[in-house]
């Protein structure tokens, strides 16, 4: 056989292996967010202190940002993962003989 080739069934496969690395940055995510809620106070009363005080806000917008465009790409990814095999689904297997 010459050409592209693809199981459907692995692709859905795949995009559960992206859907539960979407489920994992997540909880990293809400856990680093916790933590800097919880720790926030604690920088000290130095002028170091007062610094990184200064610039967490920025600093973890920068994180966060970053957090999110990551998760939206691993569940784009997932989306179009699942696409696709629906349609290569619907071209081998006849409505009827669909699960």
């Amino acid at each position: 056989m010459s050409g592209y080739s693809v199981e459907w069934a692995a692709l859905h496969r795949e995009a559960r292996v992206y859907d539960e690395l979407e489920r994992n940055a997540k909880e990293a995510r809400d856990d680093l967010r916790a933590a800097f809620a919880r720790d926030r106070n604690t920088l000290g009363h130095d002028m170091y202190g007062a610094e990184l005080a200064r610039s967490m806000p920025e600093i973890e917008r920068g994180i966060f940002d970053a957090f999110k465009t990551y998760i939206d790409e691993l569940e784009r990814v997932a989306s179009d993962l699942n696409v696709n095999a629906r349609t290569y689904e619907r071209a081998e297997r006849p409505p009827g003989e669909r699960g």
